[in-house]
């Protein structure tokens, strides 16, 4: 019972990434951040502009998490898997992010914060529900 609610928690968690990354990513790709965030952040990194980093936002970050969501739904093993993985996923995004940029004021932000926190939170819950998983199956085997 309490693996069911962890697992319902990850996936609450990481279907609320996988939804803002898309997003976030998307309007990256389309253009409506550019007013938002300035190309003088990116001076200094390997980005002109912000292509590369909105697919990794899209298909890193948000694919990742959302496979998590559906796996740690369906699948107690592979799901604690995909949980973990989204959530250093996120945590290394976030990370890369608050380095190379050059935001005004300097970061990390109160977003990126919150995202890191939140892909740390993930990371850990997914390795107790891997934990608790692992000795169940070490329970029911003779």
């Amino acid at each position: 019972m309490k693996t069911r609610v962890l697992r319902i928690a990850i996936g609450v968690m990481a279907g609320f990434i996988a939804l803002t990354a898309i997003g976030g990513g998307m309007a990256l790709l389309l253009g409506a951040e550019g007013n938002r965030f300035p190309l003088t952040w990116l001076e200094g990194t390997p980005f002109k502009d912000y292509t590369i980093p909105a697919l990794l936002l899209v298909v890193a970050v948000g694919g990742s998490a959302l496979a998590a969501v559906v796996l740690i739904l369906r699948s107690r093993r592979f799901g604690a898997y995909a949980g973990g993985l989204s959530g250093l996923v996120m945590m290394g995004y976030i990370t890369v992010e608050a380095l190379i940029l050059k935001q005004v004021p300097p970061g990390p932000t109160g977003i990126e914060i919150f995202y890191f926190t939140l892909g740390l939170l993930i990371l850990l819950l997914s390795a107790w529900v891997w934990k608790a998983t692992q000795s169940s199956i070490e329970r029911s085997q003779p």
